[in-house]
């Protein structure tokens, strides 16, 4: 690699520093013809208080308060340790949260995630560190287990003093962040004309600024921006599309802000400038009984898309009027799971019901494979915590291990959770902690604090 230094870096965005003392303050710069205001050490320390009075509650650096991470891109700042032969994980605590996929949401050291149980779908907020429950709310919901053990699929959304949770049938939910208390609530079904797919709604909630972005891919519109605070609609648009599985992707393409929708028959870039939502590009892709789960990845005008059922992975040049394909592999399948952005590569676990799981590095431009590592099962997730890349695997292995172009070195492995209860709700961590739980709803805090 030339000494090149291998930097574990969301795409696109600066390096936070581990920890906020870690780092001095950098003087402010200032615009031309403004001048530099003189302020007194107490009046400073004092205009500091007041704010930290009034202002909301927000999430810190090393949070996990939505799908797939801060910023939803299977990273977060921090560290864990990685001498789990010597020093492993301790438990914190477990539950039984009944049946479902929804993944964890952590903040502020509350931890929020979802179960069915007796025609019931429950909310938990747990005190992140104890297990003690703090709240919860309870609401009618069949479990609807087809072909898999059913329950809620979406991992909520913590934003400021609010949370935003979905339900299988249409159920969406904003509730007090303190009490558990509902503020608002739609149906995605009934009061926005939603359509869900097979296998229920799965796409999280997606909060950006004042906006709440949801699929209920209805007759007038795919894809809806809510406000977040009254639930009220502010926009959709006009469009009509089957619904998937994969959360809306928000980022920057041809200098515009956009949403990638990965839709049961396409993928879909809507462009959030336009006053009409107007679609940038689209591209089909037809998998098997509409399942397109996974979240796609957007970088310097390629897009990586992948699903299971012998569909694949492809990678677009969307930098042109039409969608072309780059590259693509009917065998190297993601059915669901998640894929990281690093560095110009693409990083996840990749499999499919009846293929080996496999860690794979690969070049987002070209397709070259860095490395493939065999993995326990067909299926899992990862996330990258500072310097070190964590899998869960279907089969409840937890596996750490530090990531190069020049190949994964496991640092450490354990099972967690039961094998025959499957494992496909991605793993969370938080602060040093890691959280994961079965489709059966068993769940698990591990302290892996350096």
């Amino acid at each position: 690699m030339g000494g090149r230094v291998w930097r574990m870096t969301r795409m696109g965005q600066p390096q936070i520093a581990a920890h906020p003392r870690d780092t001095p303050p950098r003087p402010i710069a200032l615009r031309a013809g403004e001048k530099r205001l003189s302020v007194s050490p107490m009046k400073s320390l004092l205009t500091v208080l007041a704010l930290a009075v009034t202002a909301a509650p927000v999430a810190c650096a090393f949070d996990w308060p939505r799908y797939l991470g801060p910023e939803s891109t299977g990273i977060v700042e921090g560290a864990i340790r990685t001498d789990w032969k010597a020093n492993p994980p301790r438990t914190l605590w477990t539950a039984n949260l009944g049946r479902g996929c929804s993944s964890f949401a952590v903040s502020r050291g509350k931890a929020v995630t979802a179960g069915n149980s007796s025609g019931t779908d429950t909310i938990w907020c747990f005190d992140a560190k104890s297990g003690k429950v703090l709240w919860k709310h309870e609401y009618p919901e069949k479990l609807a287990p087809k072909y898999y053990d059913g329950g809620p699929s979406c991992t909520p959304n913590i934003d400021r003093n609010r949370v935003y949770t979905l339900s299988k049938s249409g159920k969406l939910f904003c509730l007090d962040f303190a009490t558990g208390k509902p503020l608002w609530s739609k149906d995605l079904e009934e009061d926005l004309g939603g359509d869900a797919p097979t296998w229920g709604y799965a796409a999280s909630p997606v909060v950006d600024g004042d906006l709440l972005y949801v699929l209920p891919c209805a007759k007038n519109g795919a894809l809806f921006a809510l406000d977040k605070m009254t639930g009220q609609t502010k926009w959709h648009t006009s469009d009509r599309r089957k619904a998937g599985y994969a959360a809306p992707v928000i980022t920057e393409i041809r200098g515009r802000k956009a949403a990638v929708v990965f839709h049961g028959r396409e993928v879909v870039a809507y462009d959030l400038s336009s006053p009409k939502k107007d679609v940038l590009f689209e591209f089909t892709w037809r998998t098997s009984y509409d399942i397109n789960a996974s979240n796609p990845q957007y970088h310097d005008g390629k897009l990586f898309i992948a699903s299971g059922y012998g569909m694949g992975y492809a990678v677009l040049d969307v930098s042109g009027t039409e969608p072309e394909i780059l590259h693509r592999e009917r065998d190297t399948r993601m059915i669901f799971q998640n894929s990281i952005l690093l560095d110009g590569n693409i990083l996840g676990v990749f499999g499919d019901k009846g293929l080996d799981a496999e860690l794979i590095l690969m070049d987002l431009a070209s397709g070259k494979m860095h490395w493939r590592v065999k993995l326990p099962g067909s299926r899992g997730s990862c996330a990258l915590v500072g310097d070190t890349l964590v899998a869960l695997c279907e089969t409840g292995d937890l596996i750490c291990g530090s990531v190069s172009p020049r190949g994964f070195k496991e640092l450490g492995r354990l099972r967690i959770l039961p094998e025959k209860d499957k494992t496909w709700a991605p793993v969370a961590v938080a602060d040093g902690k890691i959280f994961a739980r079965t489709n059966l709803g068993r769940a698990v805090c591990l302290d892996a604090a350096p």
